[in-house]
């Protein structure tokens, strides 16, 4: 491993968590061992998650992203930054102990593995953000009453429901059709600017946590991958029928830098803002050919 630096470690009776930051190269983390339910975010930087066993696949983590550690002990997480910044992941762990003195039998260990294969990214802004919440505690002394409080809360999320019909029908996990109006315009109006989380749910008066979870089940989608969305048909736009370099269109549509645009323009079209541009061009040009 190149470059790996062990930024926090912190262990309650109810959760171990790590922060680690990680310089260029590929990096084997190995897991605390435990038969336990094990989370791992990615807090910032560019970090891809590698396949599994002869899975050669990679995934590139977002914020709101978590990856569902394996539930046999010591299997490894293979990771690699992208980019020049160093890449930040933090990793959590509710030993198996901890969970049943909690919840005691009601909580079946095997359920940590449903739905998720393993290793597997999923989309949770909630359970991402509360895994950095939790970091972020221990790095200033949070005491064993925090943590356990924390360790209920992951617990009960982990046992809601996944789908999206699902979560819809639980009371009040929605947002109302004029609550949505408000979120999207908002979002419509000021996509160039550095919309927060926070902002979003201040709008409607909710905690940042419930806003994720009604949002998304309101859109099918999360706040974050709304707000792209918008922001790369802004970029489309200005692609097409501009003159302006790549980069001054990404600072225009709210992207954070040239290679935040590039990432989450392939992500959503499946090529580069340049090939896009190169592309609308040669059919511009198709188009006005006699033929």
């Amino acid at each position: 491993m190149n470059g790996t630096t062990t930024v926090a470690h912190t262990r309650w009776r109810a959760l171990h968590v790590r922060k680690r930051t990680l310089g260029k190269g590929v990096h084997t983390l190995t897991l605390p061992p435990s038969t336990g339910i094990g989370l791992s975010v990615h807090v910032s930087g560019i970090l891809a998650v590698h396949g599994g066993r002869r899975d050669t696949r990679e995934t590139i983590l977002l914020p709101e992203d978590v990856c569902v550690t394996p539930a046999e002990p010591n299997r490894p997480l293979v990771v690699s930054p992208r980019g020049n910044r160093p890449a930040v992941i933090a990793s959590l762990t509710i030993p198996e102990a901890a969970v049943r003195r909690l919840l005691g039998e009601e909580f079946r260990m095997e359920e940590r593995q449903s739905p998720h294969p393993c290793p597997a990214v999923t989309s949770d802004p909630v359970l991402a953000e509360m895994v950095k919440a939790v970091v972020a505690a221990g790095e200033l002394g949070a005491d064993d009453v925090y943590a356990d409080s924390a360790a209920r809360f992951i617990l009960a999320h982990l046992r809601i429901p996944w789908s999206h019909a699902a979560a819809a029908k639980e009371p009040g996990g929605s947002l109302t059709q004029e609550q949505l109006e408000t979120i999207t315009s908002y979002m419509r109006a000021n996509f160039a600017l550095p919309i927060t989380l926070d902002d979003l749910a201040a709008l409607v008066s909710f905690s940042r946590f419930h806003f994720l979870r009604c949002f998304k089940n309101a859109t099918g989608a999360t706040p974050y991958r709304y707000l792209t969305e918008l922001r790369i048909a802004s970029a489309r736009t200005h692609l097409e029928n501009g003159t302006e370099t790549i980069a001054a269109i990404g600072q225009r549509c709210g992207f954070s830098g040239s290679e935040h645009f590039s990432r989450s323009f392939r992500r959503v079209m499946g090529c580069t803002p340049s090939q896009y541009r190169a592309m609308r061009s040669e059919a511009h040009v198709a188009r006005r050919s006699p033929a």
